[in-house]
């Protein structure tokens, strides 16, 4: 989720009913030598409550540093990721490759624990190899302090290929007493049930709210017992795309903004008619008005599109 889960996009997430939102994954180790560019990804809102920022490494001391200076930021919680698979991050040790060190794990949690008085919650895979990890290891980050656990269906070695396991984590789910938050292929209400019914706490979103930021308020009407309010137009869809584009513009500038943009704006066109080409334009943004003009382009092409449906004489 590096990239996406910037404040803009985040604010737009909890306008439409998510609770709980996250940062990018920051460096420990980075924020501990006062990074300015790690340090400007932990932008937060005042209006965000509760928010937290996620850390990775594995230098318990560092990352106990990390911890301190997250609370001093006003953030909320604390969040541990050992579930990245990236092998840039497992290659120094941290992300999912702490799977494979329970020891230096749980020291990491520990030192955490002690260094703040915020909760410190842990991103977790089933596994490194097998799926049958994943209990002891939560039991482990339970024990070292832990607030709550996520956990990711799948096995580090998986990556993002394959299914994700619901009985893995309903396993994980029996190992501890603290909360359990499941994660992993919950695009749809369909798959939000699924994961429910591990009898997880609750349900985390990543890729599956990527250009769709209005999912979050059908999986509100889930939890609250209503009928899920209808998707927005495709007019509608592009005004949430131009008001994403004018918020991170606003965190960084139009330039930097817009280099953003060329992704995240890429994702509001998946599954629509003539998407290919609106994507391939997102690569060439470069100001807001070059967004402004793409979304009335694509809204103009598909109106041009519908069949005349006006009655013969």
């Amino acid at each position: 989720m590096a990239g996406n889960t910037n404040l803009a996009y985040r604010r737009l997430c909890r306008k439409y009913g998510a609770e709980i939102t996250t940062t990018e994954m920051v460096s420990a180790q980075a924020l501990h030598h006062g990074d300015t560019k790690t340090q400007a990804i932990l932008e937060r809102g005042d209006d965000e409550f509760p928010v937290a920022a996620q850390l990775f490494g594995s230098d318990p001391t560092i990352l106990a540093n990390g911890a301190r200076i997250v609370e001093e930021l006003g953030f909320h919680l604390v969040d541990f990721n050992m579930g990245c698979p990236v092998p840039k991050i497992t290659g120094g040790g941290g992300g999912s490759a702490l799977l494979r060190d329970s020891i230096r794990a749980s020291d990491c949690v520990s030192a955490m624990s002690e260094a703040t008085s915020l909760p410190v919650t842990v991103k977790i895979r089933t596994g490194w190899n097998s799926p049958n990890e994943a209990p002891q290891v939560a039991s482990d980050m339970e024990n070292a302090g832990a607030s709550a656990l996520t956990v990711h269906g799948r096995t580090r070695t998986q990556k993002y290929s394959g299914k994700v396991e619901y009985a893995a984590i309903q396993q994980v789910v029996q190992a501890v007493s603290i909360p359990v938050i499941g994660n992993g292929d919950i695009v749809d209400l369909d798959s939000a049930k699924l994961m429910l019914a591990t009898g997880a706490s609750g349900i985390a979103v990543g890729r599956g709210a990527l250009g769709r930021p209005w999912f979050f308020a059908e999986l509100r009407s889930l939890f609250e017992g209503t009928p899920p309010p209808p998707p927005p137009s495709i007019p509608e869809r592009m005004q949430i795309l131009l008001e994403l584009g004018k918020g991170v513009c606003a965190l960084y500038g139009e330039q930097r903004g817009m280099k953003n943009m060329r992704r995240l704006a890429a994702d509001f066109f998946k599954s629509s008619p003539g998407s290919a080409l609106s994507r391939k334009k997102c690569s060439h943004l470069n100001t807001l008005k070059d967004l402004q003009a793409l979304t009335e382009h694509f809204i103009l092409q598909l109106e041009s599109s519908r069949p005349n449906l006006a009655p013969e004489r």
